[in-house]
């Protein structure tokens, strides 16, 4: 009720709604912002950026669906995150920090890029062995039968821990405003050339 309520007051354009917009979910648009642009740049383009996302839910408030407002806000913060680092490479040469393979693909480059790191980062974070099963499994196209028997598990062990390891990348893509459904861009992630039975 209190998210239709604000929603009705947005469309409404009473500033009451939009301050009450801005102190609640600052937190959860900056979380966003920063996850994606915070290795870039700066924590006052962040901020700005953060500022951007309640001026376009102001500006467009019509398109906010009922029961949908974070999602409305999460996919916002990502595009405008995204356009941020595009303009900075644009301006400043961030080629030094993402391969721009040329100019019609610096979007796509970008979701590649972001979502490279994101990967990367969780498999920092998960065991050594959840670790390999995943390598073994998407890189090697093993079997989960032939990836149990190497590592001398049942193939229900391997199951539950790819289940985990997918589990902790779909909450990792929702906190940095991806859907886990947003590939393609997810099926053009490439694993790290990890040999087998080896730790990254």
């Amino acid at each position: 009720m209190h998210e239709r309520n604000l929603i009705r007051g947005l469309r409404q354009h009473k500033p009451q709604a939009l301050e009450t917009l801005i102190t609640e979910y600052t937190p959860y648009v900056s979380v966003i912002v920063r996850n994606i642009i915070g290795r870039y740049l700066s924590e006052a383009d962040v901020e700005e950026v953060t500022a951007d996302v309640f001026v376009t839910a102001w500006e467009h408030a019509h398109e906010i669906q009922s029961g949908k407002l974070s999602s409305y806000l999460a996919a916002v913060a990502r595009n405008r995150a995204k356009n941020r680092i595009r303009s900075y490479h644009e301006v400043e040469n961030i080629e030094e920090y993402i391969e721009i393979c040329s100019g019609d693909d610096v979007e796509r480059t970008i979701d590649q890029k972001l979502l490279s790191e994101l990967l990367r980062d969780v498999l920092c974070a998960l065991s050594a062995k959840d670790r390999e099963i995943l390598v073994r499994y998407y890189y090697y196209y093993e079997s989960v039968c032939q990836i149990a028997e190497d590592l001398h598990m049942s193939q229900s062990a391997v199951k539950q821990r790819m289940c985990r390891a997918r589990k902790k990348l779909q909450q990792e893509l929702i906190s940095r405003g991806y859907s886990y459904e947003d590939a393609p861009e997810m099926q053009m992630i490439r694993f790290p050339k990890v040999k087998k039975g080896v730790t990254p």
